[in-house]
């Protein structure tokens, strides 16, 4: 017989809060065993069975594939003004 898991020993095994654990149990993602209506247990394998079920590859990036980014010289369709420039035309109009 396998020794089985409190709730609180699946969810340090998982890294995962004992709520969590419960929602991932009611949602039906991880096995559990049920001793008794109130008597929740787990099997190890099922846990690692979970965590095997949620690793993930990342898409290879061909490079490619990848998108070049354009340089722009201005930031927008604006002129981009001379703060000194701005400043003296400013002086001279108020004269």
């Amino acid at each position: 017989m396998t020794d089985l898991l409190t709730p609180e020993e699946a969810a340090t095994r998982l890294s995962v809060c004992t709520k969590t654990l419960r929602r991932l149990r009611q949602d039906g993602h991880i096995r559990y065993v049920a001793i008794t209506d109130r008597k929740i247990r787990y099997r190890p394998e099922d846990c690692d069975d979970y965590v095997a079920s949620r690793a993930r590859k990342a898409p290879e990036c061909p490079s490619t594939s990848r998108k070049t980014r354009r340089i722009s010289t201005s930031t927008s369709s604006s002129k981009v003004v001379d703060f000194t420039a701005r400043q003296a035309r400013r002086a001279s109009a108020q004269r």
